[in-house]
C-alpha cells in the first residue's frame, strides 16, 4: 500500500493532441518579420485538434504541449494557403456584383462573390467606374507564415465539442 495520496486530474498537465481542446494566442508575421496579426487583444483563440478552423500544420505543432508552453513555427505557404494564383486575378463589371452599381469600394476590402460553387471571397484590388480588379486567392496565399504561440489551456474536448466539429467558449457556442 502506498503512503502517497492518489494525483487528481487537475494536478496532472493535459498534453495537447486528439480529443483535445486548446487555448492559445498567437502573433503572426509574414516571411519579412511584418507582423501581420495578434490574438492578445482578446480571448484566446479556441481549437479542437484536428477539426478545422485551425492550419493542420499549427495543430501539428501542438502536439505535446502543455499550458505554459510558448514555440514558435514557420509554415512554408505550401502547408498554409497554398500559392498564390495568378489567374484568380481578373476583372469584374460592376453591374454583375450584387449592389455593385450603388455600393462604393476601396483597395483590400474583401467582398463576397456569389458564383456556381457558393459565395466566395475576393480582395478588391482596383476600383473603376465600371470595373473591379479583384484577387480571389487567399490573401494569404503564397505567403510563408510565423506563428509565435503562448498556450494558455489544454482540456479535454466535451461530447457537444466533438459532435460540432469545433471547441466552444465560455457558456456555449464560440464563432467566429
Amino acid at each position: 500500500m502506498s503512503d502517497q495520496a492518489p494525483v487528481s486530474d487537475d494536478s496532472v498537465a493535459r498534453v495537447a493532441g486528439p480529443g483535445m481542446v486548446m487555448a492559445f494566442h498567437y502573433d503572426l508575421y509574414d516571411a519579412s518579420a511584418n507582423k501581420i496579426e495578434s490574438s492578445k487583444a482578446g480571448n484566446p483563440v479556441l481549437c479542437l485538434h484536428g477539426e478545422r478552423g485551425v492550419l493542420l500544420a499549427l495543430q501539428e505543432a501542438f502536439v505535446g504541449k502543455v499550458a505554459g508552453d510558448d514555440f514558435s513555427i514557420t509554415i512554408p505557404h505550401g502547408r498554409a494557403y497554398g500559392r498564390h494564383y495568378p489567374d484568380r486575378v481578373q476583372r469584374l463589371a460592376r453591374k454583375k456584383i450584387d449592389g455593385g452599381k450603388q455600393q462604393t469600394f476601396r483597395p483590400g476590402q474583401i467582398i463576397t462573390l456569389r458564383g456556381e460553387h457558393g459565395p466566395s471571397p475576393a480582395t478588391v484590388i482596383k476600383v473603376g467606374k465600371f470595373n473591379l480588379d479583384v484577387d480571389m486567392n487567399h490573401p494569404l496565399a503564397g505567403v510563408d507564415l510565423t506563428f509565435d504561440v503562448q498556450v494558455v489551456d489544454v482540456r479535454e474536448a466535451t461530447a457537444s465539442e466533438v459532435a460540432h466539429g469545433h471547441a466552444h467558449g465560455v457558456g456555449g457556442h464560440q464563432h467566429a
